[in-house]
């Protein structure tokens, strides 16, 4: 009884490796119609992708617009967090150039203003910690100042950063709240 050769246990068959026709012969192997439509399709799969991603936009906004709105709406939901102030808020704005060294822009504000002395700035940087983190920001506080103040880092999922500081003040609890934009785009 002879043994089988491992060669006749294969699943395809041996193929031989391609080779370039003589010259002035037609291609046959590679230029048949149905790689040619492959390829077609492929390549009509490719600039759909292409022509979808060039035209898309991202959720997240990219002008100093939309920049900007981002971030004072976030600096408002703080400011109605906290209650009612004392007098207005006071704002300070500037618009700084990304620290990237890009072309883009960045939006910071500033706002100060200043609460009731009955507001306890523990509980009140509880508040708004709690309603932060219902929104699964990324949020810190600890005490600040040897008066009993408070401060707290809040960063959503939008990395936009919101510096809460709450100070008493003899007769009112000063707030400030800081916050900075992510970059524009390039114009």
């Amino acid at each position: 009884m002879t043994t089988p050769d491992s060669r006749t246990w294969r699943l395809l068959a041996p193929k031989k490796p391609p080779r370039l026709p003589p010259k002035g012969e037609r291609w046959g192997g590679m230029l048949r119609p149905a790689t040619l439509i492959t390829l077609g399709i492929v390549g009509a799969i490719i600039a759909t992708v292409w022509i979808g991603v060039a035209v898309s936009r991202p959720t997240a906004p990219t002008t100093l617009e939309g920049v900007t709105a981002e971030v004072m709406t976030e600096v408002d939901t703080v400011t109605g967090l906290l209650g009612d102030p004392v007098e207005p808020a006071d704002d300070a704005t500037q618009v700084i150039p990304c620290p990237d060294g890009g072309a883009g822009q960045q939006y910071v504000v500033t706002r100060t203003e200043s609460l009731p002395a009955s507001v306890n700035p523990r509980d009140a940087i509880d508040v708004v910690t709690g309603a932060y983190e219902q929104r699964e920001w990324k949020v810190s506080s600890s005490p600040f100042g040897s008066e009993g103040g408070r401060e707290a880092l809040l960063i959503g999922k939008n990395l936009v950063p919101i510096e809460l500081t709450l100070v008493p003040d003899g007769t009112t609890l000063q707030a400030t709240i800081h916050s900075e934009s992510r970059c524009t785009a390039a114009p």
